[in-house]
């Protein structure tokens, strides 16, 4: 399956992506995509982690170096702005903010809190799985996002699908369906390859189980490549892998851009 617009790129940064914002567009080009939205892993006021996001003071500088490529591509491709962000309680007007200084932003829970006491990038426990649910429901409840980036990332770490996971899933999918916020197939994971599970190999992302479950309500889908350098934007068949996972659930995905 091809999809000829994504949303879900990044840039250096946030620390743990390489090549230039020139390099990317002029991959996606190659690849033919219609329309690239950068997304970078936008950042926080007081807190920092060069790791993980962008600092608050780099904000501009993203901004004015993507609005300049998007002139001088304009012919060939249309450039989109936006950053990628965890949801916070506390945090509603800081993100608000952000998103005045973009064209959109996508939802990405990554941690519990801004200063990362709980990753959901390691093995988790029922109550912090189940944390992350109701994290990612009040972010989909926000108004602030366009879309839910790789709503299964729980369980990269999680050996096999317990309870929690379940309940999770089934919070995400029916908050979804209510707000009608896209679900993204994120594909960032398939070119390396599946991974050993206590249940067997399966890839990281898309989860089967997780997304069975995401099938059961009447959700919207689009592909994200969570491109983290260049070369990325062409693995066409990385998408192509991330569909046969999960073809068979006939989730509804978006065949016209978002924008």
């Amino acid at each position: 399956m091809r999809q000829d617009f994504n949303y879900h790129t990044h840039t250096w940064r946030c620390g743990h992506a390489s090549g230039s914002d020139e390099e990317y567009i002029q991959m996606a080009i190659k690849a033919g995509f219609r329309i690239l939205g950068f997304a970078d892993h936008g950042p926080y006021r007081q807190y920092s982690n060069p790791y993980s996001h962008m600092e608050w003071s780099q904000i501009d500088e993203y901004v004015a170096s993507l609005s300049a490529l998007r002139e001088k591509y304009a012919d060939q491709i249309s450039i989109l702005i936006g950053f990628e962000t965890e949801y916070y309680r506390h945090m509603h007007n800081e993100k608000a903010q952000l998103k005045q200084k973009a064209q959109y932003l996508i939802l990405g829970q990554h941690y519990d809190s801004p200063q990362c006491a709980v990753s959901y990038f390691r093995p988790n426990s029922e109550e912090e799985i189940l944390e992350y649910g109701r994290l990612v429901c009040e972010g989909l409840e926000s108004g602030l996002f366009t879309y839910l980036c790789h709503p299964d990332l729980v369980m990269y770490h999680q050996e096999s699908f317990t309870p929690a996971c379940r309940k999770a899933a089934h919070m995400i999918g029916a908050k979804a369906a209510e707000t009608g916020i896209p679900l993204e197939v994120n594909v960032h994971r398939i070119a390396k390859g599946k991974l050993e599970y206590e249940e067997g190999l399966r890839y990281p992302y898309p989860n089967r189980e997780f997304w069975e479950i995401l099938a059961s309500y009447p959700v919207r889908c689009l592909f994200g490549v969570d491109a983290h350098s260049p070369a990325q934007l062409l693995d066409t068949g990385a998408m192509d892998e991330a569909f046969r996972e999960i073809q068979d659930l006939n989730l509804d995905f978006i065949s016209e851009p978002l924008f």
